[in-house]
């Protein structure tokens, strides 16, 4: 998707009250001329959508679509535009189907906070910054999702989440390696419990809101900014890897070398998950659990995630 012009790419403090968004849907060989047109009729700038994406569980592709939708946003009540980009659309020969509608501009600088509601997943309790939330039995981790994936939305990262909650009770004093920290709620969530944690992720973001996270829950966690394990000497006890399933297949001798007892993974698409039990197992793991949970609905397809653990075996098979 091209987005050359669009409200919510505007700062906040200058967005109105009333926006009129206008489209037109045109075969793709005429997105060019019917951008012209909009720009003709007065609109400051267009957004093109011309691909979907093709999404099936961790594999995901943006293909091209015959059609293409043209939009603009005007910056006020404008009830006049659709019949200008449609006399402009004329003198360019565009066939094409137009829509306007009259939108109410929402509060874009906290609406965004909906995607990000307080989550109860086993003995924790995620609860963004904005959120009040009293702690009770329950361990809250408090965070700010920032710029980095994985704020306990996804099943790949709840399922790690419930498998660590699990073990409370045999954490403490543990070593904990996470591979693929993301927003830092799992090392936050060990650290929580008592385990002495490091934590690495190749995305800079990521190394800044784990670092930030962290000093919001006063844990300490060691991090580095990192891809892969070449950095990590030694052993830890405990390792946990919320990756997918190509890397963790790749990683699979690198992950025997680190683990010494347990390793929990996890960010499986469930058609990949033999591919990533074969490859653990040939490296010297032994399969303990095999956990799944549904995902997002994508069309007929729903998604399905899984996540092992395992024990390190003494000798990896030939």
């Amino acid at each position: 998707m091209n987005n050359l012009n669009s409200p919510d790419s505007q700062n906040s403090s200058t967005i109105p009250v009333v926006w009129t968004r206008i489209s037109a849907t045109v075969a793709r060989e005429y997105s060019d001329l019917a951008s012209q047109a909009f720009l003709d009729a007065g609109c400051n700038g267009v957004q093109i959508e011309d691909t979907r994406l093709e999404d099936r569980g961790e594999d995901a592709a943006f293909l091209e679509t015959e059609q293409v939708v043209v939009t603009s946003y005007i910056e006020r009540e404008d009830r006049e535009i659709e019949a200008r980009v449609q006399a402009a659309l004329a003198e360019y020969s565009v066939p094409a189907t137009t829509e306007t509608e009259i939108i109410d501009a929402p509060d874009w600088s906290t609406s965004w906070r909906e995607n990000f509601p307080v989550l109860h997943i086993g003995k924790f309790v995620i609860a963004p910054t904005w959120e009040e939330f009293s702690e009770g039995d329950e361990m809250v981790i408090r965070l700010d999702p920032g710029l980095a994936f994985g704020t306990g939305q996804h099943p790949t990262t709840q399922m790690c989440l419930e498998l660590l909650s699990e073990r409370a009770s045999t954490l403490a004093g543990k070593t904990l390696l996470d591979v693929g920290c993301g927003s830092g709620v799992i090392s936050i969530a060990a650290a929580k419990m008592g385990a002495q944690v490091s934590a690495s992720d190749y995305d800079p973001h990521c190394i800044e809101a784990t670092r930030e996270n962290a000093a919001l829950n006063n844990v300490e966690i060691e991090i580095r900014e990192a891809a892969g394990l070449d950095w990590f000497e030694g052993d830890s006890e405990i390792v946990i890897a919320n990756l997918m399933s190509d890397l963790l297949i790749s990683l699979a001798s690198e992950l025997a070398r680190v683990t010494r007892s347990t390793l929990i993974v996890s960010g499986i698409s469930s058609p990949r998950a033999d591919d990533v039990q074969a490859a653990l197992e040939n490296a010297g793991f032994e399969k303990l659990e095999k956990r799944e949970q549904d995902g997002e609905q994508r069309g007929e397809i729903l998604e399905r995630w899984t996540a092992f653990v395992f024990a390190r075996a003494e000798e990896p098979e030939a």
